[in-house]
């Protein structure tokens, strides 16, 4: 019922989620969309305070030209305005002075840093003109439309060759450089600063044709839903300069508008990925529940388990107590006087005392069972000797069992390094329950070999019996603590079901392992493997483990 309840409560928790991830998905597409126009005015704020800053760097106070010539004055300021490392934005600079009836005009150049006389470039007929008619103190024409040529009049003393100024600086936009760099750095930092292309956009020079400087659109034809325009491209006029006639919002336009179908896939993109963490932790939560579930069932089998140990150990104590009790009451009111009968009755006490002892024995083992044989007990250990003496300490069991115990040990078996007593103690107990649950077949074989194949090589025990055998769905639980079988129950066998745990532990403690073959009606047969080294004596096998 509770994971039937998680089930439905995470469905509920995801449902709930998809439905919400639309909806921070819609909020993300209008947000996504309303920051473009904002993003686009950003562009074009850091454009114009760049190439203003620039302009102002190049351009020197009047107090500057005290001393020193004008073209050493620029030359001092286009010198710092290098050292600034700036992009080199500017083409072509130069200074126009009024000479006769025309403009004198200088070119810098940048190899030399002088400035050098020179004829007007063609493709500078109209900055000539405006120049000229400036001079003259006739009326200023416009400025370029195409937003490449900046001129800014530059005062060098109290005199004035016109009412515009004595002399020019002349700037020529780089728009290979603008266009391959400039922009497109701008673009990728304000209009797709996510790294992949979101917002296409194009800058479109100055009057009469409009020309495309630069776009990201690589000429194909795209549907262009939801345009945002910004004009800039002021020519350098900020700060201490005024803005020019005509020319109030800039000369180039930004169009920039969302790439079809890219918000679309960043927003599905992002939704997928919130439901996939919303499914990761509505799956942690189910699978914490789960767990829980059987971490709570197991505990209440535990115990259970532990509980019906105690009760098992309980009538095991009792038994033996009761009949030490008794035996003890007649001989001490010589009920029991006869030698014949003292020796019977001490016998008896005896045999239940160690009862008690291998019981009090296997409790304390348990309590020690995860840490292993101390490696002081381990030695050099002939396992046939070991056998014989669990078979022999086991002989009682088996006669009252009525059960006949064949040992076949292989010839020249292997020597082992191991505490000789805890591998004893665990044979013993295999051999116990076989005349426990197994004698009704009367015969248990205990056979002892060396295996072949690839690898070290292992001594291999297996303890059979005839009688009925384990049933398949108690097998995988026979090795846990306090694990009693339903025939066991169902015959009042005596035991604490620690037995095979401890042999476990020991065996697993020697790097050894345990399997359990059984067929109900065909007996059960438990094989065990060693790992060993081969020696002819235990002299020679002590040597070559030092």
């Amino acid at each position: 019922g509770f994971i039937a309840f998680l089930l439905v409560l995470c469905g509920i928790l995801t449902a709930l989620q998809y439905r919400w991830t639309g909806e921070v998905a819609r909020a993300e597409m209008t947000r996504l969309r309303g920051n473009l126009a904002e993003q686009a005015h950003a562009f074009a704020r850091e454009f114009d305070a760049e190439l203003s800053a620039s302009c102002d760097q190049l351009t020197p106070d009047r107090a500057e030209f005290a001393g020193q010539s004008r073209e050493a004055a620029h030359l001092a300021r286009f010198k710092e305005w290098q050292a600034t490392k700036p992009r080199t934005i500017f083409g072509r600079i130069a200074l126009g002075e009024a000479a006769g009836a025309g403009v004198q005009l200088s070119l810098l150049d940048p190899t030399t840093a002088q400035f050098v006389p020179t004829n007007w470039p063609t493709e500078w007929a109209t900055m000539r003109e405006s120049l000229t008619e400036k001079s003259r103190g006739g009326p200023p024409p416009s400025t370029d439309k195409r937003g490449v040529m900046l001129e800014f009049p530059v005062f060098a003393g109290s005199s004035r060759l016109g009412p515009h100024g004595e002399h020019w600086l002349v700037l020529e936009l780089d728009l290979a450089y603008a266009r391959d760099q400039w922009l497109a750095e701008l673009v990728a930092k304000h209009l797709n600063p996510s790294g992949s292309v979101v917002n296409d956009a194009c800058v479109k020079m100055g009057s009469p044709n409009r020309d495309i400087l630069y776009g990201t659109a690589n000429g194909t034809e795209q549907p262009r839903e939801g345009i945002v325009s910004v004009r800039f491209n002021r020519l350098g006029k900020s700060g201490r300069r005024s803005q020019m006639p005509g020319q109030t919002s800039g000369a180039w336009v930004l169009e920039t508008w969302p790439r079809p179908g890219a918000l679309e896939t960043i927003v599905t993109t992002s939704r997928r990925r919130n439901l996939a963490v919303a499914a990761l932790v509505n799956g942690l939560i189910l699978s914490a529940g789960i767990a829980l579930v059987f971490h709570t069932r197991r505990t209440r089998q535990l115990a259970e388990s532990q509980m019906n140990f105690v009760a098992t150990v309980s009538h095991e104590l009792r038994t033996p107590l009761t009949v030490i009790r008794g035996a003890g009451h007649n001989l001490l009111r010589g009920i029991a006087h006869q030698p014949h009968q003292i020796e019977q009755y001490s016998r008896l006490i005896l045999q239940h005392a160690e009862q008690l002892t291998a019981m009090v024995e296997q409790v304390l083992l348990l309590a020690s069972a995860g840490k292993g044989p101390s490696g002081a007990l381990r030695k050099p250990v002939a396992l046939a000797e070991v056998l014989r003496d669990a078979v022999a300490a086991t002989s009682q069991e088996a006669r009252d069992a009525g059960c006949e115990v064949q040992l076949e040990v292989a010839p020249s078996l292997p020597w082992v390094t191991a505490d000789a007593a805890a591998l004893q103690r665990a044979f013993q107990n295999l051999i116990t329950n076989a005349a426990k649950h197994g004698g009704a077949g009367g015969w248990i074989g205990i056979t002892a070999r060396t295996t072949t194949g690839p690898g070290p090589g292992k001594l291999e025990i297996e303890v059979r019996d005839r009688g009925p055998g384990i049933s398949a769905h108690e097998i995988e639980d026979l090795f846990k603590p306090f694990f009693r079988g339903a025939a066991a129950f169902a015959s009042q066998t005596r035991g604490s079901g620690l037995g095979l745990s401890l042999v476990k532990e020991i065996l697993e403690a020697h790097g050894g392992t345990i399997f359990v073959d059984s067929k109900s009606g065909l007996g059960s047969a438990f094989t065990v493997r060693l790992p060993c080294r081969r020696a002819t004596n235990p002299h020679e096998f002590a040597d070559s483990l030092r």
